[in-house]
């Protein structure tokens, strides 16, 4: 049996005065009355009583707390609606988490890129000016399989594998020289090559195309066995008509396109692609189709020009199905964070041209690179999370 002290008691005392009523009434009044007020009933009415304005006074009279409000709704895996799949199903593991981290930034952030025509050049002047470097890192293959001796066809694969080392994603685009080799051209001022010869398979220019392309796959099949995924920008800007390309119309630029997808993917078994048309206005007959497009870009070149470019952006994403990530796949002169998010231009990334487009004032100063390189709205190498 529990014994209480005098300090016990007097702590109960105090918290639970009621509890010693019955004892308080009964020292202090007379036998008599204490037994005909138990046997009335009224000595329980009494004590329920104060129970009751103990009780209240205990709580103050506030009045009780509202209920929680209801957790938020959780916020939707994808800001903006795309395609959930790559169009090449055996698209690599590595490709298919690019891609997923592509959709799931959409319309929330936008990632930094730079150009560059030496290892790193541009990258490296950011670093150095900035304190920091671009999410992705541009490269090209103008220079390969051409038999340069001034030139290592191994430097474009060898940053894109150091790139992706760092957690950045190399984009490759291609400025293909005439595949006769009749000149060093890919401008349609500077060669005659006839594209439109890919329809012929038994042409010289058919066999010409599709040695390059092989010779392009043996680069690309590197990267593949290093488990690099590529986002992958094959001719580009056709429509504008400058490149060899696009020099013959939609119809024949459409074939070599489709030709390529199959040569590398079910030729080559390639599927760390993740293929990019690079679109022009007004090229409805020059789009391969979705069935072999999973991104589509937009060059902007509008020196001085800041802005979201947002009404360009509206209008490549309505006119294919609003269901595609949409990149400004080449700019020269950035898109301020600020306007991108005010205007609601949703770019998944921007990759500025490379040379006086990075480095002079009249495309792009300093001040704004900062500003763009530390915008909680932007990206950088940094905060790119490991895809491999």
């Amino acid at each position: 049996m529990a014994v209480l002290t005098c300090q016990d008691s007097l702590k109960r005392f105090w918290y639970e005065p009621m509890a010693f009523l019955p004892c308080l009434l009964h020292c202090f009044m007379p036998a008599g009355r204490w037994m005909r007020l138990r046997r009335s009933g009224l000595l329980v009415l009494c004590l329920g009583c104060l129970l009751s304005i103990s009780a209240c006074s205990k709580g103050g009279g506030a009045e009780p707390d509202p209920p929680a409000p209801p957790p938020p709704d959780p916020e939707p895996e994808y800001a903006l609606s795309t395609r959930a799949a790559l169009v090449n199903d055996k698209a690599t593991p590595e490709a298919k988490k690019v891609y997923e981290f592509l959709r799931k930034q959409f319309g929330r952030k936008i990632i930094s890129g730079v150009m560059t025509l030496n290892s790193f050049d541009e990258v490296n002047w950011l670093k150095e000016n900035t304190g920091k470097e671009p999410g992705i890192v541009g490269l090209d293959f103008m220079h390969c399989f051409r038999g340069y001796t001034w030139y290592n066809d191994q430097e474009p694969v060898n940053d894109a594998i150091a790139y992706w080392n760092r957690k950045g994603l190399p984009v490759f685009c291609w400025h293909w020289r005439d595949p006769s080799r009749a000149t060093e051209a890919f401008y349609t001022s500077g060669t005659s090559f006839d594209v439109s010869k890919i329809s012929d398979p038994a042409s010289a220019e058919y066999k010409a195309m599709l040695a390059d392309i092989d010779a392009l796959a043996g680069q690309l099949k590197i990267l593949q066995d290093r488990k690099v995924p590529v986002l992958w920008r094959p001719l580009h800007e056709a429509a504008g008509g400058w490149f060899w390309w696009g020099a013959k119309g939609g119809a024949a630029c459409k074939q070599l396109y489709i030709t390529m997808y199959q040569r590398l993917v079910e030729h080559h078994q390639l599927n760390n692609l993740i293929w990019i048309w690079t679109r022009e206005a007004n090229d409805t007959d020059w789009y391969p189709g979705d069935a072999y497009v999973d991104i589509i870009g937009r060059d902007i070149y509008q020196q001085g020009n800041h802005g979201a470019q947002t009404a360009e952006w509206n209008a490549i994403r309505s006119g294919y199905g609003n269901n595609k990530l949409v990149a400004l796949s080449e700019c020269g002169s950035n898109p301020d964070p600020d306007l991108l998010q005010r205007e609601k231009g949703y770019w998944s990334w921007f990759m500025t041209w490379y040379g006086d487009f990075v480095r002079k004032p009249e495309h792009n100063t300093l001040d704004g690179w900062k500003k763009i390189m530390n915008s909680g709205y932007v990206l950088t190498l940094d905060e790119m999370p490991s895809l491999q």
